[in-house]
């Protein structure tokens, strides 16, 4: 049964087996940039900033712990870097259009869209750093439908894109 258009949140880590875990790092920001907590991004200039609909798809590294809305140059911003097998749930969209999800992305590799400071997985971006490992229709059955749009699911960082 389909539970129609469902309101995506940013991604949540379920596992990290890393050996070290993922403690957070205080990290120059970019300027001018906002993003809330959950929120993925990615290392350009040793500057932190979130992934956006163009910039950062295929490199995302870390995961935004604070919330700020404008930073300067001079602004430090605590993140928490994304280790080989962190898991991650996360909603999908295929070019920021929702979209659904199925069997047949289990064990693809994708990249990530981000939009109003929600970072999704992006079924458009067929090179990236996550694995889909599960389907929120298999795994959570009694909250979840395969034709929900968007989509939830679990995935493995696979990159190691670390500044």
């Amino acid at each position: 049964m389909s539970r129609g258009s469902l309101t995506a949140v940013n991604p949540k880590i379920c596992d990290f087996p890393s050996a070290r875990g993922n403690d957070l790092v205080a990290r120059l920001a970019e300027d001018s940039k906002t993003w809330v907590v959950g929120e993925l991004g990615f290392y350009t200039s040793g500057t932190a900033t979130p992934v956006s609909t163009t910039l950062g798809s295929t490199n995302a590294a870390f995961q935004f712990c604070d919330t700020q809305s404008t930073s300067t140059s001079t602004s430090t911003v605590n993140v928490r870097e994304l280790n080989i097998g962190d898991r991650l749930e996360m909603y999908v969209v295929n070019d920021g259009n929702s979209a659904t999800i199925g069997a047949g992305e289990i064990n693809s590799t994708y990249g990530v869209y981000g939009a109003s400071n929600v970072t999704y997985l992006d079924l458009k971006e067929g090179t990236g750093p996550f694995r889909v490992k599960k389907i929120a229709s298999n795994y959570e059955p009694e909250r979840n439908a395969v034709t929900d749009s968007p989509g939830k699911c679990i995935v493995e960082y696979v990159g190691d894109n670390q500044d």
